[in-house]
């Protein structure tokens, strides 16, 4: 069998609910692997060097998405040019963006106790691989900015789930038709020189960009369908209508999923996206925040990780 290491997310929103499920993912692995709660970056770091140095070959991690980010960030930097260890999915955030892509359900105990068991016919074992994209040090497999950024911080104030996910975009829609301080507040246009490669140049008013290496978008929406079809790279979509007539071009920007430039927005395929704002971004990465006060920022095609679905 092979060596299993869990990193778990103690503040996720599963775990910090149901504290339960720690103890259950405790007791499921019990002397088959490592079991680790992530208390902080420095203690993830601690962690995967001690993975690593024990010859890990599959690490496991529990929680959200942002939980997910931070550890292969860590893993990718930490062991270098040595080879990746396999990862697997156990879920256990807001939105599991990254286990729906993979095709991984069911509470984290329930994925452990799928894992352990395919683990003892490995060849058995269903694995996909999934590239990442590059934001500085940050890896993750999806990048918004701007007026997404500022919906997602409004949602955080309020972080309950799938609910509370829909209860704003009710809020939205209507201070959209009201002209109300909420949508003035969250959409805004942002003056944009990008360059992409391949692809061109773009200089416009954008309210955000979006790039990703994965199709699933919360609610079920297929937003980028165009990210997994040449490898090595991403796409990029940039939303170009003005703020005010957002509403009105969702339908088409939507629905149209082809390259090049569309009602509301422009589309690119690429390996590299320079995004240049006017100002400070406001970013996120896989539901991270980050802030880069130059407004400048490189999104490069990363590295390929296998993940054992099960």
């Amino acid at each position: 069998m092979p060596g299993i290491g869990i990193i778990a997310n103690p503040h996720s929103k599963l775990n910090k609910r149901s504290p339960e499920e720690l103890k259950l993912l405790q007791d499921v692995l019990g002397q088959k692997g490592i079991f680790s709660l992530s208390q902080d970056l420095e203690h993830l770091d601690r962690i995967i060097h001690e993975y690593k140095d024990k010859h890990i070959d599959i690490i496991a991690i529990n929680g959200g998405d942002g939980s997910i980010s931070r550890a292969i960030s860590r893993i990718i930097s930490i062991y270098g040019k040595d080879p990746l260890p396999r990862l697997c999915v156990l879920g256990g955030g807001t939105m599991n963006l990254v286990a729906a892509q993979l095709g991984v359900r069911g509470r984290p105990h329930e994925i452990l106790q799928r894992l352990l068991r395919d683990a003892e016919q490995p060849e058995s074992m269903r694995h996909e691989s999934l590239a990442t994209l590059k934001i500085g040090e940050v890896y993750g497999f999806l990048y918004a900015d701007q007026s997404s950024t500022a919906i997602l911080e409004e949602f955080y104030h309020k972080k309950n789930g799938h609910v509370g996910a829909t209860w704003l975009s009710v809020r939205i829609i209507n201070s959209f038709l009201w002209r109300g301080p909420l949508i003035k507040r969250v959409i805004r246009a942002h003056r944009l020189d990008a360059t992409f490669k391949p692809g061109g140049r773009l200089r416009s008013p954008a309210l955000g960009a979006f790039a990703g290496t994965i199709t699933k978008f919360p609610m079920g929406l297929q937003f980028l369908p165009l990210a997994r079809q040449r490898p090595g790279h991403f796409q990029v979509t940039v939303v170009t209508c003005p703020p005010e007539k957002l509403l009105w071009y969702m339908p088409a920007i939507m629905l149209q999923q082809k390259e090049g430039p569309a009602s509301g927005k422009h589309s690119f395929c690429c390996e590299q996206a320079n995004l240049r704002y006017e100002g400070s971004v406001h970013f996120t990465v896989d539901g991270e925040i980050y802030v880069n006060p130059t407004g400048s920022l490189k999104i490069e095609a990363g590295p390929k990780l296998e993940f054992v679905c099960s």
